[in-house]
């Protein structure tokens, strides 16, 4: 496992319990794709099933990423925020550039499968093929296989 690094900006991605599966998930899409670091709820953590992760940093395509799940209605944390009207939006979407039609292809199979297709791929004029889609977790992927 390496070394997390500070950065200036990081993504922050909440999810409803399945942080550790989403994680998992695009670090595998990616040649360079690795968890660095993870945090687990302890036996003593209210209402968190003990080994369930908390938060997590990973990277993918040189970026690195946090991630978290909610705190569930049990924890005391559960109160600092209104989790329950969190929702991701395709506003906001990640941008990933592809250098080969084969990496391109993979990612696009990949994210779309059990999600939504916004834009299917395709040569839209501003690239010779470009996909926006939203995965299984809900986040929001652009990918552009670069001229």
């Amino acid at each position: 496992m390496s070394t997390a690094v500070t950065q200036k900006i990081a993504i922050f991605l909440g999810f409803d319990g399945n942080a550790e599966e989403a994680m998992n998930f695009y670090t595998s899409l990616f040649e360079d794709g690795e968890v660095l670091q993870v945090i687990r709820a302890r036996a003593e953590d209210p209402g968190w099933a003990e080994g369930t992760l908390q938060y997590g940093i990973f990277r993918v395509a040189g970026q690195q990423l946090v991630c978290m799940n909610t705190p569930p209605p049990e924890s005391p944390l559960h109160g600092t925020a209104r989790w329950q009207d969190f929702t991701v939006n395709p506003a906001v979407t990640l941008y990933a550039q592809r250098h080969s039609r084969e990496d391109f292809d993979k990612l696009y199979d990949a994210l779309s499968e059990g999600g939504e297709v916004y834009m299917p791929a395709q040569n839209y004029g501003f690239s010779p093929r470009f996909a926006w889609v939203n995965d299984r977790f809900g986040i929001s992927w652009r990918i552009d296989l670069s001229s």
